[in-house]
């Protein structure tokens, strides 16, 4: 759909459409999501198998140390009982190790395999591996040394045996397939990173539905922003049924939609209003030198009469329709503190002089408000020039400012709900029933059978001032008997500012005492 304005056309890109290259905030929070947990996973991974690789070794050494501990030990029992030769020592050792699942056992003396113990899960006899026990032998010693058994590395502990009376020598060699063990945690290991991996997955898949259902609001934020035209702006984001940031996004969208809304309604109705109100004017005004006689003085000076009334007339009506304008935006009201007692006679001294009327005040509200004093006043004025208009001279005219309602409980920090009220009495011709519940529209006029006429927005500013203060206007009337107006406005209290302490004539400031 394309839109023309001003001679440009604008046309608005398609909900789904999606510019190159660019990524959506649902991708970015999804992959960061998942590069979040594969960093996490990848790091406990990491840490757990190393941590098992360094158990195993720590493990598998201290198993070897043990045999050979318990080769030491029986030696010197043998020792101490009865000499024995080097070789029923290494048969009474093998004869006593019960080798596990991955060890094997061999005493050698001078080189050749002599004794193992039975049930051996494999032997060392091969000469591969004998050659590399007497390579790794250290005469004296224990080594711990790598050995390549059937292609398979196992870590071993080389003993060299000696017995005091006997030249030959001894070894005694202990193993442990550690190579099949640490391939087990490898295979624990490649487990582990495939659940990861599904996990990732499903988190991936979950994620993205999740927050699809998520971001859906961002996504129509996205086709508003995209759709919305100065002649279209009643499109709303769905609002999601949670309470977190992007509900929150969505309702502060909509209300901003709903204050551009009513701005651009306010502004037609304004340029309406502006356009049929001053269309007549002009009318009258273009009509009467069309039909003035330049030959005839007093014709001409008629023509310049009315239009120097029209021309008033119009800019008493821009003025109005631009107050109107200012009444929807925030700085319209500007509150400062107000004294009640002075307000009325101030309101007095200014209405008095707007017709021979019989004015009179009543006021009985003290203390100081917070309140908008011009906006007020000039309600007020408007009020009384209503009622000078359809009032007859001489009548009498009540000004009345006072407080109503609840008055707060002494020694209790309850404000009361107590408002203002400043209303205007008159004794003129009253306002029919049925035009009670229009005065206040714009453009709205009783006829007061008087040849003073109005804009017909003088009501509607006074609707317009107590909507701004928070309150409200009422009125109550009788044709033939008259009328009253109302402005109830909420009471907002200046905070008493706290007083210095008493100072005595004699006694020094507090800084004073404390220095001498």
């Amino acid at each position: 759909m394309t839109h023309e304005s001003g001679g440009t056309e604008h046309t608005p890109r398609s909900s789904s459409t999606v510019l190159p290259g660019r990524r959506t905030v649902r991708g970015r929070v999804l992959a960061m999501m998942l590069a979040f947990m594969l960093v996490g996973l990848a790091a406990a991974g990491a840490v757990t198998y190393t941590s098992q690789f360094e158990t195993l070794e720590d493990r598998v050494d201290l198993e070897l140390r043990q045999e050979i501990d318990e080769l030491t030990l029986l030696a010197q029992q043998s020792m101490d009982q009865s000499p024995a030769g080097l070789e029923e020592l290494l048969k009474s050792a093998t004869a006593a190790v019960v080798p596990g699942q991955y060890e094997s056992v061999l005493a050698l003396v001078d080189g050749a395999p002599r004794y193992q113990p039975e049930d051996l899960p494999y032997s060392l006899s091969d000469q591969a591996v004998l050659e590399q026990i007497r390579r790794h032998r250290v005469p004296g010693r224990t080594v711990f040394v790598g050995l390549t058994v059937d292609g398979e590395v196992h870590r071993a502990a080389v003993a060299s045996v000696s017995v005091g009376g006997d030249d030959r020598e001894g070894t005694f060699v202990v193993a442990n397939r550690i190579s099949v063990q640490r391939e087990e945690i490898w295979t624990s290991a490649g487990i582990f990173a495939a659940t990861s991996f599904g996990v990732l997955l499903l988190a991936a898949v979950a994620g993205y539905l999740v927050s699809g259902r998520l971001m859906r609001p961002l996504g129509e934020l996205r086709e508003a922003t995209e759709s919305i035209t100065p002649d279209d702006l009643e499109m709303r984001v769905t609002v999601p049924e949670t309470d977190d940031d992007v509900a929150a996004l969505a309702r502060t969208f909509n209300t901003m939609l709903d204050r551009i809304d009513d701005g651009f309604i306010e502004q037609r109705r304004f340029m309406s209003d502006v356009s049929h109100e001053l269309r007549t004017p002009l009318t009258i005004i273009r009509g009467t030198f069309e039909t003035t006689d330049a030959t005839d003085p007093d014709d001409v000076a008629e023509s310049r009469q009315i239009a120097l009334e029209e021309v008033e007339r119009m800019d008493k009506l821009v003025t109005d329709l631009s107050t109107l304008a200012k009444s929807r935006r925030p700085d319209f009201i500007r509150t400062a503190p107000v004294d009640l007692e002075q307000f009325g006679s101030r309101v007095l001294a200014r209405i008095e002089h707007l017709g021979t009327r019989d004015w009179m005040l009543e006021s009985d509200a003290r203390g100081t408000v917070l309140a908008d004093s011009d906006r007020l006043i000039q309600a007020v004025v408007q009020l009384a020039a209503n009622a000078v208009r359809f009032s007859a001279e001489g009548s009498r005219i009540r000004l009345r400012v006072t407080t109503i309602g609840r008055r707060p409980l002494p020694g209790t920090a309850d404000a009361g709900s107590r408002s203002i009220l400043i209303s205007l009495r008159d004794e003129g011709a009253g306002i029919p029933t049925d035009r009670l519940d229009t005065i206040f529209e714009r453009f709205v006029q009783v006829d007061s059978g008087s040849s003073v006429s109005g804009s017909g927005l003088g009501l509607s500013i006074v609707r317009a001032i107590a909507e701004g203060h928070g309150g409200r206007v009422h009125v109550d009337s009788q044709p033939g008997v008259g009328s009253d107006f109302s402005l109830i406005l909420p009471l907002l209290e200046v905070p008493p500012v706290p007083s210095s302490p008493p100072q005595f004539p004699n006694q020094p400031p507090p800084d004073a005492r404390r220095h001498a």
